[in-house]
């Protein structure tokens, strides 16, 4: 079986699958909003980001089945800020660098990227993808 990954925008019906990835005991601790939310304001979330012309949210799909996401903020003219995360069952697995890899082919600009300073896995693969140590505040900032 050939093995073939797909980076595409979130739709709707994906809310469940990101929220069960978004309330994972894992993802809380290594994101800087650590509470537990709820269907009805994932939902909202979901519905509010894929309406905002200054967010875009994609999954990653492995043979069609989700195993990450990226969420991709306008900031300034070319500035986007990124935010990521892998799905439980698939971390460990160089997934996120895949993701990010195939992310930054098709992207121009200057990207940011916030990272918990004890993010050890998530710091080691930013900078293997050339992302540079911007400063600190309590939080890394890299950026390309």
């Amino acid at each position: 079986m050939r093995k073939s990954f797909n980076l595409r925008e979130v739709k709707k019906s994906d809310w469940k699958i990101l929220l069960e990835w978004r309330n994972d005991k894992i993802t809380r601790q290594n994101s800087f909003e650590i509470d537990l939310v709820s269907v009805s304001e994932h939902k909202e979330y979901i519905k509010n980001a894929i309406a905002n012309p200054n967010r875009t949210l994609f999954i990653l799909e492995y043979n069609e089945i989700p195993v990450g996401t990226i969420r991709e903020d306008k900031l300034e003219k070319n500035q986007l800020k990124l935010s990521y995360s892998i799905s439980p069952m698939h971390r460990g697995k160089k997934i996120a660098q895949i993701m990010m890899s195939i992310y930054l082919i098709e992207q121009k600009g200057s990207f940011l990227c916030e990272i918990r300073e004890e993010n050890t896995p998530s710091i080691k693969m930013i900078e293997k993808l050339g992302f540079k140590l911007f400063n600190t505040e309590k939080k890394l900032i890299f950026t390309s």
